[in-house]
């Protein structure tokens, strides 16, 4: 196969598919935790490859991971008020993709391993949330860590 990728992302929307059935309605709260152990695992390999630094901006650093993983075909990084959004406007992720499974929550890995990722990279605990409209476009906004205030 020459998009190795491929499989990363068939094994994302099969993990979102198992998760749906196992867990319902509070689906997106599990894939979130599960899948931010996940991006802890991307961000330290990130880190020891050197493609990131502790002094990465969150902007900069989502754009990595964006682009890295590849989530989505289309996409764009805002950064506003102290707040990171990326808009995913066709998603290589998407749980939605996978045939024959109907979900009545979201289960995207997406912003679980995003938060995943910049806690591990940021040494934070951080906050973010996530607009999901699976097949159309999805938000992930983080909050922009005040990285220069020392204790």
């Amino acid at each position: 196969m020459d998009n190795k990728i491929e499989y990363l992302h068939r094994t994302f929307m099969g993990l979102g598919a198992a998760i749906g059935e196992l867990f319902g309605k509070s689906s997106q709260e599990q894939t979130n935790l599960f899948t931010s152990y996940i991006g802890t695992q991307i961000g330290k390999l990130l880190l020891e490859k050197g493609v990131v630094t502790r002094d990465t901006p969150v902007k900069e650093l989502i754009e990595i991971i964006a682009d890295e993983l590849e989530f989505g075909g289309k996409y764009e990084i805002v950064e506003d008020d102290g707040m990171v959004t990326l808009a995913i406007k066709e998603c290589n992720v998407c749980p939605k993709k996978v045939e024959g499974f109907v979900f009545k929550t979201t289960v995207c890995p997406v912003p679980g391993i995003v938060r995943g990722a910049i806690d591990v990279v940021k040494g934070t605990s951080g906050e973010g949330y996530a607009k999901l409209n699976p097949g159309k476009e999805c938000k992930i906004t983080e909050c922009v860590m005040t990285e220069d205030v020392e204790s």
